[in-house]
């Protein structure tokens, strides 16, 4: 890997958004296991596009940041990025804005932007605590690294120009956080392929493509990957208690196995497994191939899954969380989620609809009182809009 895995200091990870699509304004600091819910239009997928964004411009240059998020793919001229990017007008003044802090680092990008897409050249600024280490104004053809002045990269942002220069290891933490930061969006229909044709693959494709190329991996070399493919039958064993025992490779293609299969004929495909069985594979493989104190995020983790497996997996994460320092995000709509971190209000953030007067996302713990909250399960309040209801629907938001 690019870098060794050692503890960063999670609870000190924050990032913020100001105009991004439908976050007009966003602060958050999560860790451990963390939760985020609102209304359909809310941001919550948005969220997930702010991570990509950072980590693809840091990792790639902002053009690929754009592509990431879906915007900039399609443009002939090749020049021109970011149409749907913001769901208003800004003003005259206003920028779109992120920031990532880890620790006392903070990395800032400030975008000039209008619905047809980036206008000119975006502005940068590094600090290392309260010291501002370089600079690049918005619209500008040059940047600073103290006093002294250089040219812009047209590929590289300024920070990564700095951390590849070999000359700032204290940039260390947040580089990590970026290269090991993995959003998922799985797509069922790749992962019916059942193909584990790929060499050295090591964790999930953000896509989960690879699923089998993993586990064939893992199961390959125990010792090299520390009982990785292991744990992820044991976990799926307990999710799915009477579809999985084992998974097999022959010549490059998967076949999962039932509990207590003793017949090479009772192995099938994964085209012939149910969704909900591929998407708990996906998100356990993806867990266990995280390195240790980084970052992962998934969207909608509820989807195609049982309740029993809902709870599972979520408790596979928890242990996870505590073993390896992981910071897990999570949004949902889900209330067998929500009743599952029932104890744990504080790890539950709501989004709201622009309200400058209420923090975004605001967490649970600080939004209602702790009587009010034991009123009932936090699925059953969610169900009846108590919180994260949709403009103008329901009690307390």
């Amino acid at each position: 890997g690019l870098l060794c895995a050692r503890k960063t200091p999670m609870s000190m990870l924050s990032f913020s958004a100001r105009n991004f699509r439908k976050l007009r304004q966003f602060d958050w600091s999560p860790e451990g296991l963390s939760l985020v819910v609102g209304s359909n239009g809310a941001g919550k997928t948005t969220v997930l596009d702010l991570l990509r964004f950072l980590r693809s411009t840091f990792v790639h240059g902002h053009e690929a940041g754009f592509i990431a998020v879906g915007g900039g793919d399609h443009f002939p001229s090749g020049r021109t990025f970011g149409p749907d990017f913001m769901d208003f007008e800004l003003g005259a003044d206003e920028l779109v804005e992120f920031k990532l802090s880890v620790g006392d680092i903070h990395w800032k990008l400030r975008l000039p932007m209008s619905q047809a897409g980036l206008k000119g050249t975006y502005g940068e600024e590094l600090y290392r605590g309260s010291e501002l280490i370089l600079r690049s104004a918005a619209y500008g053809e040059r940047w600073f690294l103290g006093t002294k002045s250089m040219p812009l990269d047209e590929t590289r942002c300024c920070a990564k120009v700095l951390w590849d220069r070999g000359e700032a290891p204290w940039m260390e933490p947040l580089v990590r956080c970026l290269y090991d930061l993995r959003t998922y969006d799985f797509y069922l229909n790749l992962v019916r392929e059942g193909s584990s044709r790929e060499e050295n693959a090591a964790f999930l494709h953000r896509n989960g493509k690879n699923l089998w190329a993993v586990l064939a991996n893992w199961k390959s070399a125990p010792l090299r990957f520390r009982g990785q493919f292991d744990w992820v039958i044991d976990q799926a064993h307990r999710a799915f208690p009477d579809l999985v025992g084992n998974i097999e490779f022959d010549r490059n293609e998967a076949y999962i196995f039932p509990p207590g299969a003793t017949d090479p004929a009772d192995g099938l495909p994964p085209r012939r497994q149910p969704d909900g069985l591929l998407t708990g594979l996906l998100q356990l493989t993806a867990i266990m191939g995280a390195k240790p104190g980084s970052i992962l995020a998934f969207d909608e983790i509820e989807n195609q899954l049982h309740p029993h497996a809902i709870r599972s997996i979520l408790a596979a994460m928890r242990e996870q969380v505590e073993t390896r320092q992981l910071t897990i995000l999570l949004t949902t709509h889900s209330p067998v989620v929500l009743n599952d971190l029932r104890d744990e209000p504080e790890s539950v953030y709501v989004l709201n609809h622009g309200d400058p007067e209420v923090p975004n996302p605001g967490r649970m713990s600080d939004l209602h009182h702790e009587d009010w909250l034991a009123q009932a399960k936090l699925g059953t309040l969610y169900e009846r809009l108590a919180f994260g209801a949709p403009a103008g629907i329901g009690g307390k938001r």
